[in-house]
């Protein structure tokens, strides 16, 4: 340290001194806010509690305000409780909350709790579940290190709105009238200035794993809205619905006690949302149990003593004997020749509604299913299905539907001891109904336990049901979203064009709100739609010409084409890596993957050569490829390219 260096901070310990001497202060606690307030020269903002050492319950001592962040501080003898450090947490985030300020929006993930104690202390120390402990002779280890969180702009103007929002905090050692208000570019009038315009330009700057976390301030009411009962997220292709419900899910976290549960049918789903919310709330990541509705089934049968491994093969070759039985197929095949369609109607329809017996299969409703199973024929797909129950018996195995269903019945023996705190179910239109029902079981119906995400324009399994078949009542909570913030204009108009119909009635029979009715709020973007002969050669020139090839993935209809496109990249010397063991974690090589595979994810750039269906004969076959083409259309956010080979 430079003697000038030294006798500035020297003059500022004692104007700190001077200005703390009224306080009636334990000696310990004047010497952390002397040393915290020399830190107001060198870039941090301290304000503390004006009613120190007396300062309220569920209030910090103070509050900092540097580059790591808002660390609000507990000046403690003794390890405080939990209780106290949340509410300190929250009390602090609710002042910070969707804050505007400058070209940023601020949200919970800047706020952390610090406890300092006096430096004789001997308990425990270092990162907890709810703060951070130091004494206070090792104060550089919060203020000197960690992750830079916010701008030295931000840093100012975020000291200065917590000075004028509340009057529990006052400031040591530096001035808030004297920071200026933010404004937009010089050369242009303050009034002409668009916070929300330049918190998108200023987002859209920044690597691409902080942009899937992006939130805006219009989308804030949804995070923190308090709901009576199951509540939903509906809303198009891109419009945040995923992302609203992890900083909901962390928003939660610091309200309730116990775990919370993030799941959905797709299992890839839940691992590239829990590196989202590791990005976002790393201090909460143990709150919340990320897992697919079939390991969760899974786990839960374990841990009751029950079976529940599924032996994939042995489901396969036990459907393909009783589909290799004539006198069983041949009236299916009459009807309609593919073995999809009726292990769909058998996985779908029947098992994947717990239908019990043929008179209730012979009036369910199978919308989406295409032309109507006449009643008396149902009488041949009932046939096949006890044929299929019974070759599993034989085998000894079961199937993922038999999960689903024992869980839920173990459920209604004997509910979960502790109950989550919040569950939040994604792409839910994807489920089956006894998933949903499961989901339900779980969660029950009580104030914000129960939020479902997902648009039935982005379906890709058969079948559809309403939510009042699970019991589930909505009664108006919930949100329909309507800004798109994944898309750049030329990829979301693409996509627009396309007439996914939806078959999920919007969540129940509400106002569904299709791709092309959105407002864009991302401009520019490039579409590049390919004809030709060579697409193999076209697609890796293009690879080629990115200007930024991170978060780039190629996206196919089939495992077949996948693995087609993943060795013609390897051969070209491009690197790859399946898009099914992908966590999020990082941007980079190129994945290569089916279009089901990247649901809930979202790239840079997308290519999807020409290897999807065609020729469907049957209306809902070609509706399936249409959402299909949209789920992968819109995992696009500044490029996408579409391969139409010529057919030879």
């Amino acid at each position: 340290m430079t003697g000038t260096s030294h006798h500035r901070q020297e003059r500022l310990r004692r104007a700190a001194e001077e200005q703390l001497k009224d306080r009636l202060l334990p000696p310990w606690q004047k010497r952390v806010l002397q040393r915290l307030a020399v830190e107001a020269g060198n870039g941090w903002f301290p304000l503390l509690n004006r009613f120190a050492p007396h300062t309220p319950a569920q209030r910090p001592d103070m509050v900092l305000v540097g580059r790591q962040g808002v660390l609000a501080v507990l000046l403690r003898e003794n390890e405080p409780d939990w209780a106290d450090s949340r509410a300190a947490f929250v009390w602090v985030s609710e002042l910070l909350a969707g804050a505007e300020v400058g070209p940023a929006m601020l949200t919970e993930a800047v706020v952390s709790v610090v406890v300092i104690h006096p430096q004789a202390h001997t308990g425990q120390l270092g990162a907890g579940e709810e703060h951070t402990a130091v004494t206070e002779d090792k104060l550089d280890r919060v203020l000197l290190h960690g992750e830079q969180l916010l701008s030295a702009d931000e840093t100012r103007w975020v000291a200065k709105h917590l000075d004028s929002r509340t009057f529990d905090l006052a400031p040591i050692m530096w001035n808030a009238q004297r920071i200026p208000v933010p404004r937009g570019d010089d050369a242009e009038p303050a009034e002409l200035f668009d916070p929300r315009e330049q918190r998108l330009h200023n987002a859209l700057q920044q690597p691409f794993r902080d942009w899937r976390i992006f939130l805006d301030g219009s989308q804030l009411g949804a995070v923190r809205r308090r709901y009576s009962g199951p509540a939903r997220i509906t809303g198009p292709a891109g419009t945040g619905k995923s992302v609203i419900a992890l900083h909901r899910l962390a928003y939660l976290a610091r309200r309730t006690t116990g775990k919370l549960l993030f799941t959905s049918h797709l299992s890839n789903v839940p691992a590239v949302s829990a590196e989202q919310f590791r990005q976002l709330a790393p201090h909460l990541g143990n709150r919340v149990e990320f897992t697919h509705l079939h390991a969760w089934a899974r786990d839960f049968l374990a841990g009751r003593g029950r079976l529940a491994e599924v032996d994939d093969r042995e489901v396969e070759l036990a459907f393909e004997s009783v589909w290799q039985r004539a006198e069983l197929s041949a009236p299916l095949r009459g009807f309609r020749n593919s073995r999809g369609y009726w292990k769909d109607e058998v996985d779908r329809v029947i098992k994947g509604r717990a239908i019990g017996s043929f008179e209730a299969y012979r009036t369910v409703p199978r919308k989406g299913r295409g032309r109507p199973l006449p009643p008396d024929f149902r009488s041949h797909v009932w046939q096949f299905y006890c044929e299929y129950e019974r070759e599993l018996s034989q085998r000894g195995v079961f199937d993922h539907n038999d999960v689903l269903m024992r869980a839920l019945a173990e459920l209604e023996r004997r509910p979960l001891p502790r109950q989550y705190a919040a569950v939040v179910v994604d792409e839910v239109q994807d489920l089956t109904l006894v998933g949903l029902r499961l989901t339900r079981a779980i969660s029950g119906d009580g104030p914000d336990q129960l939020l479902l995400v997902g648009d039935g324009q982005q379906q890709v399994y058969a079948g559809g049901w309403r939510l009042s078949e699970a019991g589930i009542e909505l009664a108006g909570r919930g949100e329909i979203l309507r800004h798109n913030y994944r898309n750049r204009n030329a990829v979301l108009d693409r996509a627009g064009r396309l007439e996914a119909i939806n078959r999920f009635d919007d969540l129940d029979g509400g106002p569904s709100v299709p791709l092309d009715a959105v407002l864009p709020e991302l401009p520019g973007g490039r579409v590049v739609e390919w004809h030709g002969t060579d697409q193999e050669n076209a697609l890796l020139e293009a690879l080629r010409g990115l200007d930024d090839d991170s978060a780039t993935a190629v996206l196919t209809s089939t495992n077949a084409a996948a693995d087609h496109w993943w060795n013609v990249l390897r051969a070209a010397g491009v690197a790859t890596r399946p898009l099914d063991r992908w966590d999020g974690r990082t941007t980079g090589p190129v994945l290569v993957g089916t279009l089901f595979r990247a649901k809930g994810t979202e790239f840079r750039n997308v290519f999807l050569p020409g290897d999807v269906e065609v020729g469907a004969t049957f209306r809902e076959d070609r509706e399936a490829v249409l959402r299909r083409r949209l789920v992968a259309m819109t995992r696009a956010r500044d490029y996408l390219w579409i391969g139409a080979p010529h057919r030879r």
